[in-house]
């Protein structure tokens, strides 16, 4: 696996990490509910093991979104 490019903005874990934190009281804020799965992926980002598209990739994958029905 090759090791992950991040953004400048992106570029230490401490950035990292309160990207995330931001994140989840954003999404906190809205109804969402953080999981200890979900909060395992992007922890792995938060190390720099992926970026940030891959961990949103792999927790979609773990709680995929409800198919849309035309109405």
């Amino acid at each position: 696996m090759t090791k992950p490019v991040f953004l400048p903005q992106e570029a230490t874990e401490s950035q990292r990490r309160e990207i995330m934190e931001r994140s989840y009281a954003a999404s906190q804020a809205q109804g969402a509910i953080v999981t200890p799965e979900t909060r395992a992926v992007y922890d792995r980002y938060v190390r720099g093991e992926c970026t940030l598209q891959q961990a949103v990739d792999e927790a979609m994958s773990i709680y995929p979104l409800p198919e849309k029905h035309p109405q």
